[in-house]
């Protein structure tokens, strides 16, 4: 090439070849029409809504089928990687068909349907349509269900016209040209769907729903559009319906609580996470779900703990990782304000986690009087739950209400006695400690008890191990652990009572035989962890204190924040 010619003659060069491509160009190309003629032969199951029925899906198939493979043999689609069946569903779907004609003759339907396009925008369009995953999916799967029912018709017909017909066949090939129709209803509803015409599309797949209730599919369908339209609580209905159809899917229960976050009922959505996790926990996307509402409503701990979870069932997970990073870098920094859960509140005066919140951060600012509403709140919807009567008996305890005070550590004790081990002597609910007496004389009231079984021993040696006779609390631990020898509380309790004792060897021995029985006890790592460094044995303990923060206990993570340790 002469890199010399002058630029005005390339530039002339250039706008001939443009001009030739744009005049070459299909844009103005001409419609291309596909007709078929079809006649359908009725049998004696038929009335004439079948018959129509059969014979207008027959003989759009067959155009459709043309149509494809037209646009296989002609066009740009044969290098789109598609079958006959999966560009014959896709264009069913963007190409509308028109009847030309129909009439009937005695027992004879006849049809005639043609349709008209463009074949490089059809092309166009068709791309676009296969690079849409979920809509490509869907309509392929239309097709096969179209298919699977003109074929069950025909072999029902076949069977019934040889040996006669009899009632429950007849209803049989009633539902099969019922499956038909509401499958071409459905057809109906995504071509509408493609057009941007929603609420009709909605309408089409409600109809299709009628005739067909426990389809799935049309569920799927309609709830997407709901909630792309912000119907949201029409949408939910749709995912109730369907967790009704399969209750045991783990994914709807993990969908509807998407739904009910937008819906700003964080307490549902956490339910649902959690029957999620139950159904399957092995599910990584189930504990990263929960753990990102944990985190919304300010549980950061709890939160952290289904991040591990997450990672664990799938360390590819990205956003679990990113996330359990991001939660680790807020501990320390974790009050939220009062005004949020003000708001969480007045959209769902009935979200249980808000008014937990809110009692929290009231409590925090030392308003125990409002602390206590909040909690008294959560515990009439809950009334199971340990750590809101543990944080009740404290602001009754600040606030000189002791009676009150021990009333609810007592039944946080009843509910989970482990809790103890977390949140401290009994006498931290009387206040700053001047009322060690009193809290003393409640817990030898409980100490005069007969244990039957593993829990009455470890009742009571809770109470030998608050009035700090150590060694009968070790005697009831050990009947414990041979009545339940499963249960890590005894063992942390007994390892506790032996470093009361200055024996922390043997607090490392039974904090280990705990962590034997379940490796994911962070308070056994905590507990052993103190012990080791009691007996300079730093490097050990700095490895424990690090799994039990890693675990979610608070105070390990604290400990290492104290110490400046940076993960």
């Amino acid at each position: 090439m002469n890199w010399k010619t002058p630029i005005n003659i390339k530039c002339s060069v250039l706008i001939m070849i443009l001009l030739l491509q744009f005049i070459m160009s299909p844009v103005f190309a001409e419609a291309k029409t596909f007709e078929k003629k079809y006649t359908y032969r009725a049998s004696e199951l038929d009335n004439e809504a079948c018959a129509k029925a059969i014979g207008r899906a027959q003989a759009e198939g067959l155009l459709y089928s043309e149509l494809g493979n037209y646009l296989l043999e002609h066009t740009e689609a044969r290098l789109f990687l598609l079958g006959q069946k999966e560009i014959r569903s896709m264009v069913s779907a963007l190409v509308p068909v028109e009847t030309v004609s129909e009439s009937k003759d005695g027992k004879s339907f006849s049809f005639s349907a043609k349709t008209a396009t463009d074949p490089p925008a059809l092309v166009k369009a068709l791309n676009s349509l296969r690079k849409d995953s979920q809509r490509s999916k869907d309509l392929v799967e239309i097709g096969r269900e179209l298919e699977a029912a003109l074929i069950k018709i025909d072999g029902l017909r076949k069977k019934l016209s040889s040996k006669g017909g009899d009632a429950s066949g007849e209803q049989q090939y009633r539902r099969a040209v019922d499956d038909l129709i509401a499958w071409n209803l459905c057809l109906e509803g995504y071509r509408l769907l493609i057009s941007d015409k929603d609420r009709e599309a909605a309408e089409a797949f409600t109809k299709a729903i009628e005739l067909q209730k426990e389809e799935k599919f049309f569920y799927f369908c309609r709830e997407r559009i709901l909630e792309k339209i912000g119907e949201y609580q029409k949408a939910k209905g749709d995912l109730d319906r369907l967790i009704e159809l399969s209750p045991r899917e783990e994914s709807l229960y993990l969908k509807r609580a998407a739904l009910e976050e937008k819906m700003g009922d964080i307490d549902k959505a956490l339910e649902d996470c959690t029957r999620a996790v139950e159904i399957n926990a092995g599910s990584s996307e189930a504990y990263y779900q929960r753990g990102r509402i944990y985190e919304k409503t300010g549980n950061l701990l709890l939160a952290i703990n289904d991040y591990h979870r997450a990672v664990e069932k799938n360390e590819k997970h990205p956003q679990a990782k990113a996330s359990l990073d991001q939660a680790y870098q807020k501990l320390g920094k974790r009050d939220t304000p009062k005004e949020y859960y003000d708001s969480l509140i007045t959209r769902n005066p009935k979200q249980v986690s808000a008014y937990y919140g809110r009692g929290v951060a009231d409590w925090a600012a030392g308003r125990y009087d409002n602390a206590i509403k909040d909690y008294d709140v959560v515990l009439e919807m809950n009334p199971r739950d340990e750590r809101v009567y543990l944080l009740r008996s404290i602001a009754y305890g600040r606030l000189g209400n002791h009676k009150k005070a021990l009333s609810d550590y007592q039944k946080a004790l009843e509910i989970n006695p482990s809790q103890i081990l977390d949140y401290g002597s009994l006498t931290k609910f009387y206040g700053d400690g001047e009322n060690y007496a009193r809290a003393i004389r409640e817990f030898r009231k409980i100490k005069e008890m007969k244990p039957a079984d593993a829990t009455g021993y470890l009742y009571r040696g809770i109470a030998f191990w608050e009035l700090g006779e150590y060694e009968r609390a070790i005697e009831d631990f050990n009947k414990v652990m041979k009545l339940a020898p499963k249960d890590t509380k005894p063992y942390l309790y007994r390892g506790i009572a032996y470093g009361k004792l200055g024996n922390f060897s043997q607090t490392v021995e039974y904090c280990s035989m705990a962590i034997a029985i379940n490796r994911k006890e962070a308070m056994a790592y905590y507990i052993r962890a103190r012990a080791y460094e009691e007996l300079w044995a730093f490097d050990e303990s700095l490895q424990d204190m690090i799994s039990a923060a890693w675990l979610g206990l608070k105070a390990a993570q604290d400990y290492l924040a104290r110490e400046g340790f940076k993960r």
